[in-house]
């Protein structure tokens, strides 16, 4: 039965990782660092929770794998399970009988397990219950067994229902919608989805309502409308209020700064993507992550810049799971070897400030690239701005679209409201049927006081969000 037991709730805690966090378990491995590097280990151990920190930093390299981080996770409050199965035993009489007393602390340790993003506390209680349970052990050589329990806590009958209720109450706070963990695995799946431009299942998992009240959401949709080029079709549906739902500013969180660096480098803006690396790396003890040892490497790969590159290539080689990473990245480091990286700009240097601005100095040095663009004009749309998005879209209309080409919808939406004003707008662009009848559609509905019907129906409109 002790076996049975342990073996169940082994199982058990593994799925629950497993099929519940797998990609917040990758994004653990990523938000680590560990490597075996003398000035590393020298740092590490002159440190508080040194051995603690050191083991964890290690273990939460296999993390890249979910099913070997998810039985790290079940293995480490099993190893303190254990321990207390052993000290029952030793103590107590017909100890292999009360083996549900030692799963009593289960609920607890998942509970903190679930906030422990470091393997700090896991390892450390690990370890301290595994020497209690060896200091126990060594006292009780010459006499176990000496506390007697009633025969009712030996009976099967007692045991499964208790083990049965422990396995539920763990689930009930592994599963809560309010912890940590539960509200790190949905942001660490659309950052994984993001790495791996799998920009379409973002806006399959995300829904409009899911983006409108979530900000992480909310930004990886609006991303994800932005390089399948669908932005200034869908951007109100997904949630777009303000030029902030863009990007994170003056937030130092991890998922934030990891954002900010997807978008950059969406954008092809590497310096600013490596500005929001050097940013997240800073966040750990040790001033580096995984993450950010990757991105920097292949961000220096693409800009050329051999010696950089090289630099923490060096450094992941000296841990101990990146081996095949490195290797297919070999031949791109042996390509820029002896080249000068390309660090050059188009136009006068500018100091990043506020979204507006920077969009259009961007687009001023790349009038071709409709995602700085797309970006511009929806941030004027936010800010409700008609006049000035017209002015813009004169100039920018002219580089992008042709005389018959077709303008996405919610700028078509945006023209029809400023033909209010300036009628000659409808003899220069061409707006779609559909476009103008739902223009009419929502006018009616408003004039005649059906003003809850007209923003439910055009709710992904720029009219609804105008008016």
């Amino acid at each position: 039965m002790k076996k049975i037991l342990f073996s169940l709730a082994f199982v058990l805690l593994w799925a629950g990782w497993y099929f519940g966090f797998p990609y917040l378990l990758v994004w653990m491995e990523g938000f680590s660092f560990f490597t075996t590097l003398p000035d590393y280990i020298s740092l590490n151990f002159s440190l508080p929770r040194d051995m603690s920190s050191y083991v964890g930093a290690f273990l939460l390299q296999f993390y890249s794998c979910p099913a070997a981080g998810a039985a790290i996770q079940a293995l480490l409050p099993m190893l303190v399970i254990s321990s207390l199965a052993i000290l029952i035993g030793r103590l107590f009489k017909d100890g292999d009988t009360l083996t549900w007393i030692s799963f009593l602390p289960l609920p607890v340790l998942i509970y903190y397990q679930m906030k422990d993003m470091t393997l700090v506390v896991s390892v450390s209680l690990a370890v301290i219950s595994l020497g209690a349970a060896l200091l126990v052990s060594l006292l009780t050589l010459a006499r176990k067994g000496f506390v007697r329990l009633p025969s009712f806590f030996h009976s099967i009958y007692l045991t499964l229902p208790m083990f049965a209720v422990i396995v539920g109450a763990s689930a009930s706070v592994m599963f809560d919608e309010d912890s940590t963990c539960n509200r790190y695995e949905d942001v660490a799946y659309l950052e994984y989805l993001a790495e791996n431009d799998e920009w379409d299942e973002i806006l399959k998992s995300v829904s409009g309502r899911d983006a409108v009240a979530n900000g992480y959401k909310r930004r990886y949709a609006l991303l994800a409308l932005s390089q399948t080029g669908d932005l200034p079709d869908q951007a109100f549906r997904y949630g777009l209020s303000s030029v902030e739902d863009f990007l994170f500013y003056n937030e130092q969180m991890p998922f934030s700064l990891n954002f900010n660096i997807q978008f950059y480098r969406c954008l092809g803006m590497s310096n600013l993507a490596i500005y929001h690396t050097y940013q997240q790396a800073v966040q750990p003890v040790y001033g580096m992550t995984f993450d950010a040892l990757r991105y920097l490497t292949d961000l220096y790969l693409e800009i050329g810049d051999y010696r950089l590159a090289k630099k923490y290539m060096d450094i992941l080689a000296g841990s101990t799971c990146h081996g095949r990473w490195l290797e297919k990245r070999q031949w791109r480091l042996s390509q820029i070897k002896g080249t000068t990286p390309d660090y050059s700009y188009v136009g006068k240097r500018f100091t990043m400030e506020s979204f507006l601005p920077d969009m259009s100095a961007m687009y001023d040095r790349y009038p071709q690239n409709r995602k700085l663009a797309d970006y511009l004009l929806c941030g004027v749309l936010a800010e409700r701005d008609g006049n000035s998005f017209y002015r813009l879209f004169h100039i920018i209309s002219a580089n992008l679209y042709e005389e018959k080409g077709r303008i996405p919808r919610l700028y078509q939406e945006a023209l029809l409201l400023v033909a209010g004003k300036n009628p000659s707008v409808l003899q220069k662009y061409k707006i779609d049927k559909d476009v103008w009848d739902g223009f009419v559609d929502f006018t009616d509905l408003r004039r005649s006081g059906k003003i809850a019907e007209a923003r439910n129906k055009y709710a992904d409109t720029y009219w609804a969000y105008v008016y």
